[in-house]
């Protein structure tokens, strides 16, 4: 029990480290690629993971850019970004469909969170100046769940399972 608690530790470690390389590969201001290891994690060691790597994946990315929507707004967004990420990995995790069902609709979930539903949120601090972060923050969202969805579908089967075991 306890080498599987390191283990998930230490892939938890991994994956935000890819965060902070993605968090490194810029859209514009904060918007990057840091939430595909977020979303691949929720995706393979469970949403409360996700959630986290969600969380600290976006606040590396925006203090790596210096917080250009200051530093409460990027908190108000980061835990958006857990919401959405345990959303989503919740959504594989339970959801009965078939394969592509699935990833369909949680993919869509996923948007659905970090896009309009954030941006609308954060419309009474921001005002109209969220017009102008749908479309990188939407090209952002949409290369994030590819990039963690082509990497998801090229692992093998074996490491599924290994992944599938640490989750509960």
């Amino acid at each position: 029990m306890r080498n599987d608690y390191l283990k998930k530790l230490m892939l938890t470690t991994i994956f935000l480290a890819l965060c902070v390389v993605g968090a490194n590969v810029k859209i514009l201001g904060s918007i990057a690629l840091d939430s595909a290891p977020a979303f691949l994690g929720a995706i393979l060691l469970g949403p409360a993971i996700g959630a986290f790597l969600g969380f600290f994946g976006h606040l590396l990315s925006a203090m790596l850019a210096g917080f250009p929507l200051t530093l409460p707004v990027h908190l108000i967004i980061g835990v958006m970004m857990a919401a959405c990420m345990f959303v989503f990995g919740l959504l594989r995790q339970r959801l009965t469909l078939s394969r592509v069902l699935v990833i369909v609709i949680s993919d869509a979930i996923g948007y659905l969170i970090n896009v309009p539903l954030e941006l609308t949120l954060l419309y009474p601090i921001l005002k109209q100046s969220v017009v102008a972060l749908f479309l990188p923050l939407t090209i952002a969202t949409v290369l994030n769940l590819i990039l963690c969805e082509l990497v998801s579908a090229a692992l093998p089967k074996r490491v599924r399972r290994t992944f599938k075991t640490l989750k509960h």
